[in-house]
């Protein structure tokens, strides 16, 4: 079985109840993920649709320029909400068992003009609740009624 090192570490301290010593068995030692570790939560973090342990499999647009920080609980601006670009439910969740990839990936269809979409999050419910991941596109999108938005998010972790 393949194990992959994560970014965390372990210590383990024995204590001797008769002589009050105390000895590490082990001391900031790098752990490991294991494959089976590795599915189970991209499952939980993005594939799951179940209730209370739902992934971050929900598509949201903005056409805010605010640059993404990690310390950010919604899409700078105001979120999309019409003309098709509505918060969804990512139509394809996948993860191959084995991999250390997830991919989410929704098509929104303009029924009206929006200019300048700019960025794309991903969150675990239909509104507000966690922002999971959030990027700005390289190049605007800008699109007219019958247009489509294919966004697809590429995920790895650990």
């Amino acid at each position: 079985m393949k194990f992959r090192t994560s970014g965390g570490y372990v210590s383990a301290v024995h204590h001797n109840k008769q002589t009050g010593q105390r000895t590490y068995s082990a001391h900031l030692k790098k752990n490991l993920l294991t494959n089976n570790g590795r599915d189970l939560f991209h499952q939980q973090c993005y594939t799951n649709t179940a209730n209370g342990t739902r992934g971050a499999g929900y598509v949201a647009l903005t056409t805010s320029t605010a640059s993404p920080a990690a310390g950010d609980t919604a899409l700078g601006g105001t979120e999309l909400a019409a003309s098709g670009f509505t918060r969804a439910d990512a139509t394809t969740k996948t993860h191959s068992n084995g991999t250390n990839s997830t991919t989410i990936e929704h098509t929104f269809t303009a029924s009206g003009t929006v200019n300048l979409i700019h960025t794309s999050g991903t969150f675990n419910n239909a509104s507000s609740t966690t922002l999971c991941h959030e990027a700005s596109f390289g190049t605007d999108a800008s699109l007219i009624s019958g247009d489509t938005l294919k966004v697809t998010w590429t995920l790895n972790l650990g």
